[in-house]
């Protein structure tokens, strides 16, 4: 190898690291759109993932605007149908992905 060729790989290396150090970054980047009030209708209990010793709760939930949709939740009260929870809604910045959860229950029923 000339030296000019051997000094070059230290640079492309580094560059190299930059760029899936930022990829990584930019793809795992997240940011909350809004809270919204919604109305528990069903709570669900799901197989545990990723390590977790019990299972990932879940609850479909009525948005102010009609729709149902299913959020996490993220809560360790307990969630029962027919209360007011807050939910926060987070979009992954490049695939535009929502995500629901379930932060705090407001009333009981």
């Amino acid at each position: 190898m000339t030296r000019k060729t051997s000094a070059a790989i230290p640079v492309v290396l580094v560059a190299a690291a930059i760029v899936l150090v930022l990829w990584f970054v930019v793809s795992n980047s997240s940011r909350r759109v809004e809270q919204v009030m919604v109305t528990v209708e069903a709570v669900t209990a799901g197989p545990a993932s990723g390590g977790q010793s019990a299972p990932e709760r879940t609850a479909m939930v009525l948005m102010p605007d009609g729709r149902r949709l299913y959020a996490r939740i993220a809560t360790a009260e307990a969630v029962r149908p027919g209360q007011k929870a807050k939910i926060v809604v987070t979009e992954q910045l490049l695939s535009g992905t929502r995500t629901y959860e379930i932060i705090d229950i407001v009333d009981a029923p």
